[in-house]
């Protein structure tokens, strides 16, 4: 194939070589062919196809010079004998007809179209959250665990999304529409988190917290019950105690104490605490102490 320089199709072409648009090059590894792209102000490139572009729009321009239409099928209904026609048409410096050249040099060379359509895909790039899923328009898809902060790519369509790290496949999810849907696989899970799926429950939630400490109780506890459906915090209370691994037990439940303290909820803003170690900021007291304090001290009421 020889296109032109269109953005939708070649993103750039230099000296240091061709971008293509990643749809297109899609496109083109799913039908099997090659891009060769015109270079640019070289019209020569692809000077047959202008002219024959040009012939057949002019040969049937011609006949319907003196016709109206009034929809596009009517046009191709009128169009479609003249193109027989045209393509039956001996060529004179050739002696044979365009439909009789193809047979001829063209059509040993096409191939069987593909079983499965090609199917248009969006792209994202988004880096893997720590509760190992990545968000896409407000659903969230779960990746391998090991991915944990790396940056991926999302390629995804009306009914699916793929997920790539460094161009190798590594999810493929059904497309989620309800916005906080979320669609998790088992085997993505770190071992100990494998049971969330299917056994999950807030008494898991709150045991697990325990065991980190009393704060981390109380904050998943406050958690669930501030939720409109216990199910909705698992993925956030999730993340945030599994922050014990990178942090540390106790520093989790310093931090939730300071949280509680605080209001905060999101894993955003108690991995925050936990790096800037704000829960080791000593609060000021809301009364301050006043030293030498005796009868010679006057208050401001002394001078009204």
């Amino acid at each position: 194939i020889v296109p032109d320089n269109l953005k939708s199709a070649i993103i750039s072409n230099n000296k240091n070589g061709i971008v293509f648009n990643e749809n297109y090059a899609e496109l083109s590894r799913h039908y099997n062919y090659a891009i060769e792209p015109a270079r640019p102000y070289k019209p020569q490139d692809k000077a047959k196809v202008e002219q024959g572009v040009q012939a057949i729009q002019r040969w049937i321009i011609a006949r319907f010079r003196n016709r109206s239409f009034f929809n596009i099928d009517e046009i191709n209904q009128a169009i479609n004998p003249l193109l027989d026609i045209y393509n039956n048409k001996i060529i004179k410096k050739i002696g044979k007809s365009r439909s009789e050249l193809f047979i001829e040099l063209e059509k040993s060379y096409l191939q069987q179209l593909p079983i499965n359509r090609f199917i248009y895909k969006e792209l994202k790039i988004a880096t893997v959250n720590i509760d190992y899923h990545v968000e896409l328009l407000k659903c969230y898809y779960s990746v391998p665990f090991k991915y944990l902060k790396e940056r991926v790519e999302i390629k995804y369509s009306t009914t699916l999304v793929e997920i790539y790290h460094k161009s190798k496949i590594v999810a493929t999810h059904p497309r989620l529409y309800k916005i906080n849907d979320s669609s998790t696989i088992n085997e993505h899970m770190p071992l100990n988190h494998q049971y969330q799926s299917e056994k999950m429950n807030p008494q898991r939630l709150i045991s697990w917290g325990e065991n980190i400490g009393n704060e981390t109780k109380e904050f998943v506890e406050k958690r669930l019950s501030e939720a409109p459906y216990p199910v909705k915090a698992y993925r956030t209370i999730i993340a945030i105690l599994s922050l014990a691994k990178i942090y540390g037990k106790i520093e989790l439940n310093l931090a939730l104490s300071y949280a509680i303290k605080i209001d905060a909820k999101s894993v955003k803003s108690i991995e925050s605490i936990l790096s800037k170690k704000l829960y080791l900021v000593v609060a000021n007291t809301t009364t301050s102490t006043l030293f030498n304090n005796h009868e010679n001290i006057r208050g401001s009421d002394y001078y009204k």
